[in-house]
């Protein structure tokens, strides 16, 4: 309800505050409903836009005040006494004073309860509580005076938009909890203009990142009320002033990371917010960090800084994540903790992260309840065997890229709760501990590739009955594949290329229901692909190259994955390799797991370097997923059998693997011609059948492949011409040359009948359903719900 005045304008409103006043108290005891002339009014809060007087009726028995506002508006007043009213007109100015492209707030107009309003929350008793106007485009002045003074307003979140300031008044009453304003273009000295809202003196959360603030004033201080401070992702530069932590009694959370700060952090900060427990001043410049006390402190993250000099001069029993990771540590490892142990440091630690520092010398004993530690790119050469006590709770240990010699192992037999061991590229020699599944029973993740290991695969792996991934490669390993491995009912990825293991292929790895990855290249494996391995249900990537394999190539292949549906999930970085020079690296389907180390350092490394490469990256939680198609089902999806001695055709079953992404076949002996179903194989990327005996025309259905990155069918004993449209002309000569009956664009023009007439786009797909008699057809559309691959030159990344 309100009453429209015309006797009192906006310039008299606010050039003479207390004539102005006065003047509105009497027209609201002559004017507004409900008050008499006994009446006490006592103006409650004044702003530009509005006036809130608490009047107490004379013949009020309950001794209650009404709240009457007086809101300026078009030169006229408006006189409300309904609290309602005052809080759409509110918001209602707050909407005008701001640009809303997108017309979000549409839905705020008097014709509507409030309460529905978009972004707008109410209590029980109706009034406004919060405003979320989040990820709405809105612009311009963020106009807060307009809704200051809202008086059961706790909570204000415009995150995601695009204001550049804020107004404020210093008078209004004020009683905000939560103030968000993230992920805006605040700008330059915006932390001096909010520190005039001391009105808002309740305010406990606050949230400023992602904008443009430059610098922390030093007459700002958090004050004792607040407990949450997030000024990330800014542009902050210079140093914290200490006058910032003069008052921070209440604080709990404190996050600075992501700008540009220089110095080091206030030593008051430790004294003075004792009841600090999260602070992240991680990727920063910051040189000096000293924790005098920490009492509080569960979460420290001072990652990607420079920080170089000893940081604990206390103990921290209250602490649980530490991270100094990319910093500028060098020498003893315990020299950061004041040369103390760490179980003397922490009491509580379980998660600490000291990767890329140059530390050196001996591995710590870690803190018994310590479960994850990462020490990876340092400069650590000898073990600790004593590294985890008796009842260590250490599940993750993760050494990678150190320069740990001679037999290492031994270091991590005390722990017995590990799940996770990664020792890659060190120079780990040695052979496999007999009894290392026995003292590490709940291993899930053995990867130790890039090392010297020597000797065989102890039988005793079978004992790791937990186990989802065997990493071995690169290393010296001799002797067979133990048939003991088959008995891991939970592996999905071994990976024991490039070592010199012999024999044949256990037929019993076929009992590995579970087995998605089997890379065993770069061997001297003898024999043939066993048939048993037709009975795995998700068997995705098989590698076999540069092995001494022969017979024919069972047509099986293409069927050998049952599952409905494949996922593919792991908890690291992992990474494919391909290279494009096959001739001299002999194949070039490999996997490594990165972990510790970052991939640019990877592609340092010679392992990578010593061929053109290209990569495919699945990161930690990255989720390959593969839907069968209608009448072919699940196939797999990289096939690499080079470089040995297949002998016979190509399966003409291969054109059913509609997931296949590379198929290499090349360093073969295999005859007859190249399947015209290959065309089938509509996702493939990478096709290589050079240095073969293949005879015969190219078949005019490899028009189909409009997928292709590299493609190589030189040297066989192939004739007739290339077929000119699709991908296959766009392919240099060396893709073709060594087939002295070859003719067509990229090679010497063709003449007479050298064309082969059937060499056309037109060949009809052969859609035989070649895999009903290995499973159960399921009707899905043809899918793949892999996310794009990321492939690129190693030179361009």
């Amino acid at each position: 309800m309100w009453t429209v005045i015309s006797a009192l304008g906006l310039a008299t409103f606010t050039k003479n505050v207390k004539n102005s006043l006065q003047t509105m108290i009497e027209v609201i005891i002559n004017k507004a409903p409900l008050i008499k002339d006994q009446s006490h009014v006592a103006v409650a809060t004044f702003s530009p836009k509005f006036v809130i007087f608490e009047v107490t009726p004379a013949d009020n028995q309950d001794k209650k005040k009404l709240k009457i506002c007086v809101y300026s508006q078009d030169s006229f007043l408006r006189i409300y006494d309904d609290a309602a009213d005052l809080e759409t007109e509110a918001l209602l100015s707050f909407k005008k004073s701001m640009d809303d492209p997108l017309s979000s707030l549409n839905s705020w107009n008097r014709e509507s309860d409030v309460c529905q309003w978009i972004g707008i929350n109410c209590s029980s008793a109706g009034q406004i509580s919060g405003i979320q106007l989040n990820y709405l485009s809105l612009s311009g002045p963020l106009p807060f005076y307009t809704i200051q003074a809202l008086p059961q307003l706790r909570t204000l979140s415009v995150s995601g938009n695009n204001f550049t300031e804020i107004k404020v008044s210093s008078s209004q009453e004020c009683s905000l909890e939560v103030l968000d304003l993230s992920g805006n273009h605040f700008t330059g000295d915006f932390l001096d203009t909010l520190s005039r809202l001391v009105t808002c003196k309740g305010i406990r959360i606050l949230n400023l990142s992602h904008n443009k603030i430059r610098k922390i004033s030093v007459k700002l201080s958090i004050g004792n009320p607040m407990v949450s401070v997030d000024l990330s992702y800014n542009r902050i530069s210079g140093s914290i002033p200490s006058s910032f932590f003069l008052s921070c009694k209440s604080l709990k959370f404190l996050d600075v990371s992501s700008n540009q700060l220089v110095g080091g952090i206030p030593e008051n900060m430790s004294k003075n917010c004792r009841r600090l427990q999260k602070l992240n001043a991680s990727s920063n410049f910051i040189t000096t960090f000293r924790l005098e006390q920490c009492t509080s402190l569960q979460e420290l993250d001072v990652s990607f800084n420079n920080i170089s000099e000893t940081v604990f001069w206390k103990d921290c029993d209250a602490l649980k994540v530490l991270n100094l990771s990319d910093n500028q540590f060098s020498g003893p490892f315990l020299s950061v903790f004041g040369n103390r142990s760490l179980p003397q440091v922490f009491k509580s630690l379980e998660v600490l992260q000291a990767d890329h520092n140059s530390f050196t010398g001996e591995i710590p004993t870690v803190p018994p309840t310590l479960e994850a530690l990462d020490l990876s790119c340092n400069k650590f050469s000898s073990s600790n065997t004593n590294i985890c006590l008796s009842n260590s709770k250490l599940q993750s240990l993760v050494l990678v890229y150190n320069r740990l010699r001679g037999p290492v192992l031994n270091l991590a037999m005390n722990c017995s709760n590990l799940k996770m061991l990664d020792l890659s590229i060190n120079f780990v020699t040695g052979s496999l501990p007999g009894n290392i599944c026995s003292r590490l029973s709940k291993l899930q993740h053995l990867i130790l590739w890039g090392n010297n290991l020597e000797g065989r695969i102890p039988a005793t792996i079978d004992e790791c009955s937990e186990l989802v991934t065997l990493h071995l490669s690169h290393n010296n390993l001799t002797g067979v594949i133990p048939e003991e491995i088959s008995r891991l009912k939970n592996l999905s990825l071994l990976v024991l290329n490039n070592n010199m293991l012999s024999g044949e292929i256990p037929a019993s790895l076929a009992k590995m229901q579970n087995i998605q990855g089997l890379l065993l290249g770069h061997n001297k494996l003898q024999g043939g692909l066993p048939g048993e391995l037709r009975n795995t249900n998700s068997l995705i990537q098989l590698a076999v190259n540069d092995n001494q394999l022969a017979g024919p190539i069972p047509s099986w292949i293409g069927c050998s994955v049952k599952e409905d549906q494949y996922d593919m999930k792991y908890p690291y970085l992992m990474v494919l390799l391909f290279n494009v020079q096959p001739s001299i690296c002999k194949g070039y389907n490999e996997m490594f797991i990165l972990q510790g180390i970052r991939f640019h350092e990877f592609q340092q490394l010679p392992i990578a370097t010593r061929c053109q490469t290209w990569y495919f990256l699945s990161p930690p939680g990255f989720n390959i997923s593969l839907i069968p198609s209608t009448t072919q089902g699940l196939s797999p999806w990289c096939i690499d059998l080079s470089f040995n001695s297949f002998t016979g055709t190509i399966p003409a079953e291969f054109g059913a693997m509609q997931n296949l992404y590379s198929l290499n076949l090349a360093h073969n002996l295999l005859t007859g011609a190249v399947p015209s179903t290959v065309g089938n194989l509509k996702q493939l990327e990478w096709l290589d059948l050079s240095y073969n005996q293949l005879e015969s025309h190219i078949p005019g259905s490899l028009t189909n492949l409009t997928f292709l990155k590299y493609f190589n069918i030189s040297h066989n004993r192939l004739l007739g011409g290339i077929p000119q449209s699709g991908q296959l002309p766009t392919f240099p000569a060396s893709s073709y040359e060594g087939n002295p009956g070859l003719c067509g664009i990229p090679l010497a023009e063709c003449h007479g009948n050298d064309y082969n007439l059937d060499n056309h786009s037109g060949d009809k797909d052969d859609d035989e359903d070649f895999c009903t008699t290995y499973e159960q057809l399921i009707d899905l559309p043809i899918k793949v719900l892999a996310p794009k691959k990321f492939i690129a030159d190693h030179n361009n990344l």
